[in-house]
């Protein structure tokens, strides 16, 4: 995990993280939503400087809908719901599918609950990258260029003004061209 979190750190604001669980910790016997909450939450705070997409957690079709486990699930989304609304770089992907998107038994998503889940997550990536590559601003760069001109020999490095966008990452104060 540490491994994951200097990588995680590294990211800026052109990058998207998506987050995708399941409902292994969420059962009736070792109910552990209060860590999954909390653990979202710290990572959410650790990654501000990058775009986060969160794929709730899908509902168990292998229970009845009013079980334990899916009550669970429902207060666990709604909770998570409202520790995303005070970060504006984090969206929700919502995966309360129906019942023909999973499999046989109903605990996974078939082939075409993964597809639609897919598209969604794209048209997610596909918003934020549209949107910032709308706010991102072209800063004229200095460039220095050799000269071959044998009348400046004493100054070879000439300075000349070019326009170059790029994109600065807030992150690291490194540019990307």
């Amino acid at each position: 995990m540490n491994t994951l979190g200097n990588d995680l750190k590294c990211l800026g604001t052109q990058d998207v993280i998506v987050v995708n669980g399941g409902t292994n910790d969420i059962d009736s016997k070792r109910n552990q939503t209060h860590k999954v909450l909390a653990h979202m939450a710290q990572f959410i705070q650790e990654n501000v400087y990058s775009n986060i997409i969160i794929v709730n957690i899908p509902p168990r079709h292998d229970t009845g809908s009013n079980s334990i486990t899916n009550l669970e699930i429902h207060a666990v989304n709604r909770k998570l719901n409202k520790i995303v609304k005070a970060y504006n770089n984090v969206t929700i992907v919502d995966s309360n599918l129906h019942r023909k998107c999973f499999t046989r038994h109903g605990l996974h998503l078939n082939k075409y609950g993964k597809e639609w889940l897919s598209k969604q997550i794209a048209t997610q990536i596909h918003r934020l990258v549209e949107d910032n590559s709308k706010n991102t601003p072209i800063i004229p760069l200095k460039w220095k260029i050799e000269s071959i001109s044998k009348q400046n020999s004493t100054n070879p490095l000439l300075e000349q003004t070019a326009i170059c966008p790029i994109k600065p990452n807030k992150l690291n104060g490194s540019v990307t061209v």
